[in-house]
């Protein structure tokens, strides 16, 4: 049981409410910010919007439509609020740094009387700067400015680009300790721009920067240049033009330049916890008005949570780590916990020392992120519950044509076409040899053994492939390992067009059962009995098959073994004899997938009417037909977008886009999409070979630290850019094929950013924005340190490749030459040479 003091946010306070809140649609979308002071509170105008100043603390409010942008660019229209589910999305932000002092617990308290005005519920957030949630940062398409209030220098001032929806952080002093080779940094000063470039820096943030500095460089005038701009990279600012170098060396003493390394540290999985709030009872008869009541926390249970866990009489706190703390108000609550919700989630935070936001939320206004800590939360959304039932209940016009032109249904259906296309099926061997599978007998598996399926139709953009992998739930990992490695090989082979897929037994996607014309069937074992031919799996003879799903998108069949699960029909077979046995609480589309799973002539058996010889068919295997309690329909979250980051090998960080669209997507990135049946793996064109490799892995690292303690087996899907199939497309609002026509590249910014010709096919890995060459891999260290005792020198360093841990410029004043040109030397000169300047 832990202990959490209150601060001065956690009681609401009864003051009498401002002027300025009194103005406040409460029946209108809207989205406001307000300035707090001591004094008052100041509503700004829309031309301030996105700047923060890091000693003082805001307050903002957005109330849109369910499902649609907000933010300062939303239409105002009325809210209705009907009762069956459709509620306006209403979210309130208290934002304030270190520096704000007092203000930050002031706002809070402003925030509670602007709830007070509003009368209905609100989400309530506490933001910190440079921690903002992904809504907030949502609300800005162009990022925020964090900036200093009162700035030392003003000759010059330092800025850190970081992010997707790009925070611009302001630092002070202007010194070589601010820059590290993970950032990129802009240099303000009164006659150039300098970008510098970390040499580990994302490509993301790099044109992010270049966008910022070339703002920054232009006039009033639009497109007109007032200051030039340089482009410094990391280890390489000799190579500036002299005057540039000069002015940079007056700001920046090249001679101590010190570049702190990128982190290395790799976050562990951490899954989410669940508290409930208890009230302590009163020590004191006596009520001492600056008495601060404490919230105490009872750790329940860890992730996976349910929204059962969650009761409407108590009062809850989700420790989401990264994702922020939320405390969860029940309808029936009391109300002296209700009051310190927020509060406690803080302290808890703090005694966490999690940096993320904390919120605040009433039963049934709970925001997508909260939602999706805990598993198959039944999502409330009207107007999408409208796409969900259409999708599940429609049985025509799937093919690949009409699909496209309605990729919202393919989406929620999970369907590029009607599965009619080309297929062919291999079975990995365990010597690693593929064995192609007939087609009379494709859709029959076993749960030892792993397959591939490529399948092939043609779209209304031409043909395409999507490779499967498919890996029984019993498969040895050596078994997985080699099919893996075989799908990879044959992907190379394809040019690397197909969409790749990796499922599991069980968890199949629903095109995936489409193909197979809901006749899939797994059983147990491995196919080891073929026919005089060797070339055709001969099935069981006897064999109880559980039947699954609706329609034939979702129907699987599985042979049943003990402590097997409930079904709600099952097919019997034995020897040339089938039975198709329903449960009485069977719907008639269960029956029919059950019917057609049977893909022969069966007796059709009601649970209750049984008679003597299937009774004798089952045989001791009776207690296995257990029945299936009725499943409720589901709904399913909305998708989250998050860009990826790659960091050192191996580590990866994930930020979520809130209320994304196409635009979010940029060809230099790799995205993930989670529409949680599933996770989408989104290639950019120039996203770089590291992501394309690293694909699947990067998806594996999402689900592993997801703090939801989401399942590893989740179906990962790999595609690439203008190859994306419809049910991905159809997560996207109004997608355009030709977005990215006449996209400039990064190289193609930088030389505009430095009025320099484009040279096509002869940029380095600097101008690219990628630095895959060997020299700028590795880590920099001072000439100092490498020519230091070997007990001192850095763990990664390999002492008979000193050289590399050298920056470009030190490289060039120890060797007189460029790396590139020392590369050439013959092995035995390279020696003499590092001999003679202490690097051997």
């Amino acid at each position: 049981m832990d202990t959490y003091q209150e601060d001065e946010g956690g009681q609401p306070r009864t003051a009498p409410q401002e002027a300025t809140f009194r103005t406040v649609p409460r029946d209108h979308t809207t989205f406001l910010i307000w300035r707090v002071t001591e004094s008052g509170t100041e509503l700004l105008h829309r031309s301030h919007y996105g700047t923060f100043y890091d000693t003082e603390a805001y307050l903002l409010y957005s109330c849109s439509l369910p499902g649609q942008p907000a933010g300062p660019d939303v239409i105002r229209r009325e809210t209705k609020e009907n009762g069956n589910g459709e509620y306006a999305e209403r979210h309130v932000h208290t934002w304030a740094s270190e520096r704000s002092g007092t203000l930050a617990a002031l706002t809070v308290r402003r925030a509670t009387q602007l709830l007070n005005h509003l009368g209905t519920p609100v989400v309530l957030y506490r933001e910190s700067a440079t921690k903002e949630s992904p809504r907030m940062l949502s609300y800005f398409r162009d990022g925020i400015r964090i900036l200093r209030n009162g700035s030392l220098n003003g000759s010059a001032r330092l800025y850190r680009v970081r992010g997707h929806r790009p925070v611009v952080l302001q630092l002070e002093p202007v010194s070589w300790a601010q820059l590290s080779s993970d950032g990129v940094f802009v240099l303000d000063t009164s006659s150039l721009i300098v970008l510098w470039l970390g040499r580990a820096a994302n490509l993301i943030e790099k044109i992010f920067g270049a966008k910022i500095a070339y703002r920054m460089a232009r006039g009033p005038e639009k497109g007109m240049m007032i200051r030039r701009i340089a482009i410094a990279h990391d280890g390489y600012e000799q190579t500036l033009p002299v005057a540039d170098r000069e002015l940079l060396n007056n700001l920046l003493e090249l001679r101590s330049r010190s570049i702190r390394p990128p982190p290395t540290v790799a976050e562990s999985p951490r899954p989410a916890r669940l508290y409930k709030v208890t009230q302590p009872p009163r020590t004191s008869p006596i009520n001492v008005p600056s008495q601060k009541s404490a919230a105490r926390l009872e750790e329940i249970k860890r992730a996976p949570l349910y929204r059962e866990d969650l009761h409407d009489d108590s009062v809850y706190i989700v420790d989401g780590g990264s994702r922020g703390v939320w405390a969860w108000v029940g309808a029936s609550a009391p109300p002296s916990e209700s009051r310190g919700a927020l509060a406690a989630a803080r302290g808890l935070a703090r005694a966490k020392r999690l940096s993320g936001p904390v919120a605040t939320m009433v039963a049934g206004r709970e925001p997508l992120e909260f939602a999706a800590l805990f598993h198959r939360w039944s999502w409330a959304d009207a107007r999408r519950d409208v796409r969900v039932r259409a999708a599940r209940s429609a049985t025509t016009k799937l093919d690949a044509v009409s699909l496209a032109s309605n990729a919202w249904l393919a989406a929620e259906a999970q369907l590029p076409d009607d599965g009619s296309g080309s297929l062919r099926v291999w079975r990995v061997s365990p010597d690693g040899a593929l064995c192609e599978v007939e087609r009379p007998q494709q859709a029959a598996f076993y749960d030892q053994d792993c397959y591939i399926a490529l399948y092939t139709y043609h779209a209304p953009t031409g043909d395409q492939t999507i490779l499967y992998y498919w890996m029984g739930g019993s498969s040895p990992n050596e078994l997985r390992n080699l099919g893996a490695k075989e799908a990879k090989d044959l992907y190379t082979k394809l040019a690397r067009l197909p969409i790749q897929a990796w499922i599991y037994q069980g968890k199949e996607p629903a095109h995936f059962l489409q193909i197979f014309k809901g006749r899939m069937i797994t059983y147990i074992g491995s196919a080891t009995d073929y026919d005089p031919s060797g070339r055709r799996v001969i099935p069981p003879p006897r064999a109880l098959i559980r039947v699954s799903g609706q329609y034939a998108r979702e129907a699987r069949g599985a042979q049943v073994g003990r402590g097997a699960g409930a079904g709600a029909c099952y097919v019997l077979r034995d020897g040339a004899r089938v039975w198709v046995w329903c449960a009485a609480s069977a719907t008639g589309d269960e029956r029919e997938v059950a019917k057609n799973m049977a893909a022969a002539d069966h007796t059709l058996v009601m649970q209750g009417k049984e008679k003597a010889d299937f009774w004798a068919a089952l045989g001791d295997r009776r207690q296995l037909l257990e029945v299936s309690p009725l499943k409720e329909v589901e709904r399913p979250l909305p998708p989250r977008l998050f860009y990826v980051s790659l960091g050192v090998a191996g580590q990866y960080s994930f930020e979520e886009i809130a209320s994304f669209s196409q635009y979010e997507l940029a060809p230099e990135m790799a995205a993930l999409l989670d529409a949680h049946a599933a996770v989408f793996v989104w290639l950019g064109a120039h996203c770089g070979p590291r992501a394309r490799d690293d694909a699947r892995a990067l998806a594996l690292a999402y689900l592993a630290h997801d703090p939801a303690a989401r399942d590893s087996e989740t179906p990962i899907i790999v595609i690439s850019q203008s190859r994306e199939p419809p049910n991905f497309t159809g997560f996207f609002p109004h997608w355009k094929n030709s977005m990215w026509k006449g996209h400039k590249t990064f190289s193609a910014i930088v030389s505009a950013l430095e009025g320099k010709a484009i040279v096509r096919g002869s940029n380095n890995s600097l101008n690219s924005g990628n630095s895959e060459n060997r020299f700028d891999q590795h880590e920099k260290y001072p000439l100092s340190v490498l020519r230091g005792p070997k007990e001192h020198m850095p763990s990664d360093v390999d002492p008979l490749t000193k050289e590399l841990y050298l920056t470009h410029d030190d490289f060039v004043s120890t060797f007189n030459m460029a790396y590139n040109e020392f590369r050439s030397l013959p092995s035995w000169k390279q020696k003499e040479l590092k001999k003679s300047v202490g690097l051997f």
